[in-house]
């Protein structure tokens, strides 16, 4: 029996040239694709606090230098953890980012044994965004001007006395127990999912003092519905030039930083974590978005992924000494 033999007509045989091209040009055409797709930027906490709106700032103009939407996400609850969580386990493909802050990737896993992650092994860093610092407000109605009288309140009332802060295991829940431990006073802590119910709580006389940002308390000092009491910078801010600073008030340990930034999930390609630190270092260097900074008490600060891992683990080493040598135990 003779062989059978295949006659492949020309126009076959370009229509196999251009498959096989097509294919040994996929994987390029791929890397430079991203994004293709809308890309989905998570926020750890509700709607209208700093995260949120300062996620929202960055989703806006990054948008518009990636050529396809980036959607705001606000996953809150157990301190920010669940929406970090989230992203940690979220496909490598760049398409799900994490507005991050010390909170609930340094702090929170130190006093909630229950998180599922770690803050460097389980995220790939982008760049930093933002350094800023919590400030003490109090309640128009309770009648102390200054940390002095808060004082001498929280002993007359002897735990009546109630502070609310975004939630268990925070920077500013960390603060309160500095005031209670280094003033020897007790004072009921009040969590609550994020800046904006905190700062909701306070306003509608709920809590009598709380822990708050500048981008969230500065609208209400200067309208004279909640009163400053001391920031925690280490020199006084230009925003609130006649608020002390915790040193000045005798309580020097209250110094502390906030710091928040983007992060990808773990394992995500080289070239998508270049593209998306590229754009963001473009977005922290934008006039507007760094006066809005500014204007707020904050600093606008961006740097490699590499720095900003570095960063991390240096973070993860002071605030777990500060957490042990406090002796504070955190429900």
């Amino acid at each position: 029996m003779g062989q059978q033999r295949t006659t492949i007509m020309p126009g076959q045989f370009t229509f196999f040239c251009f498959l096989l091209l097509s294919l040994l040009g996929s994987a390029p055409a791929a890397a430079d694709d991203y994004p293709s797709k809308p890309i989905h930027l998570v926020v750890p906490y509700p709607p209208g606090g700093a995260s949120d709106q300062r996620s929202r700032q960055i989703a806006e103009k990054l948008a518009k230098a990636m050529g396809q939407p980036v959607l705001v996400e606000n996953k809150a609850g157990a301190s920010g953890t669940i929406g970090a969580a989230y992203v940690a386990q979220a496909a490598p493909d760049g398409y799900t980012l994490l507005y991050g802050s010390v909170n609930e990737l340094v702090l929170a896993p130190m006093v909630i044994p229950s998180a599922p992650f770690d803050a460097v092994r389980d995220f790939a860093p982008v760049s930093q965004v933002v350094s800023g610092y919590p400030v003490l407000v109090a309640r128009q109605g309770l009648g102390v001007k200054s940390v002095n009288e808060l004082i001498t309140l929280a002993r007359a009332k002897n735990g009546r006395l109630t502070c609310g802060t975004p939630g268990i295991g925070t920077a500013f829940h960390f603060a309160l127990e500095i005031i209670k431990r280094d003033a020897h006073v007790d004072i009921t802590h009040v969590p609550f999912k994020g800046g904006a119910p905190t700062m909701g709580a306070l306003l509608g006389g709920h809590v009598d003092i709380a822990f708050s940002t500048v981008v969230e308390s500065l609208p209400q000092i200067k309208a004279h519905k909640i009163v400053p009491l001391a920031v925690t910078s280490a020199r006084r801010m230009p925003v609130l030039p006649d608020v002390p600073t915790a040193a000045e008030v005798g309580i020097p340990k209250l110094e502390m930083t906030l710091w928040a930034g983007v992060f990808a999930a773990p394992k995500t390609p080289s070239h998508i974590i270049k593209r998306l630190h590229s754009e963001l270092v473009a977005v922290i260097n934008d006039v507007q978005f760094r006066s809005d900074l500014i204007n707020t008490g904050a600093e606008p600060i961006a740097n490699t992924p590499d720095q900003f891992a570095a960063f991390i683990r240096a973070e993860q080493v002071r605030w777990g000494d500060l957490v042990k040598q406090s002796g504070m135990r955190l429900e």
